[in-house]
């Protein structure tokens, strides 16, 4: 989750200082807020070249339509927006039989023993594939809920829908999920 509220005032500044044309600001918030993006552009995508691609994107745009941007309102949510925005064109191009990386939804947890690990990459393995099946509002509901941590109001705000709509996806994309991967744990057994 793009974290802004302890840095507001920081925030504030950089955007105030990169509309007024301060390259140093701008490199400044693509920094601070890069690691979100490609984390949420490959949960949304499932691949990392892909992911790649749209990140890249999504800061070209940024810059482009910086002015744009209401200093009034909060900066996280018009950010995943541009990155949802982005993640769908890239879809709607993208080979229809492409792959999903396996390891897309979490990093490994390097503290953990072999086996956990391994049991660890299953599972991601198979909520990630879970994941390239939903629609791609359902995707990016639960990229958005339950992978990055925003509230239901949040993520309403930045698919441009409302709560209803959002707990609606929420709970067919759950659902689909908890089948597909007990159909896929039953499969592979």
């Amino acid at each position: 989750m793009i974290d802004c509220g302890s840095e507001a005032g920081s925030l504030a500044i950089l955007l105030r200082d990169a509309k007024a044309g301060n390259l140093d600001a701008f490199e400044q918030i693509v920094k601070g807020h890069e690691r979100t993006v490609l984390l949420t552009a490959l949960r949304l995508l499932g691949r990392w070249e892909d992911a790649q691609d749209a990140a890249q994107e999504v800061f070209l745009r940024l810059h482009k339509y910086l002015q744009r941007f209401d200093d009034a309102r909060e900066f996280a949510p018009w950010l995943y927006r541009v990155t949802v925005n982005v993640c769908r064109d890239l879809n709607a191009r993208r080979r229809p039989d492409a792959e999903l990386d396996a390891l897309a939804v979490a990093p490994p947890d390097l503290a953990a023993g072999p086996d956990e690990q391994a049991r660890s990459a299953e599972a991601r393995r198979i909520l990630q594939a879970a994941l390239g099946r939903l629609s791609e509002r359902e995707r990016a509901a639960v990229v958005l809920r339950d992978l990055e941590g925003l509230s239901t109001r949040e993520v309403a705000q930045v698919l441009g829908s409302t709560e209803a709509t959002v707990r609606s996806h929420l709970s067919n994309a759950r659902l689909k999920i908890m089948r597909l991967t007990e159909r896929f744990r039953r499969e592979e057994s």
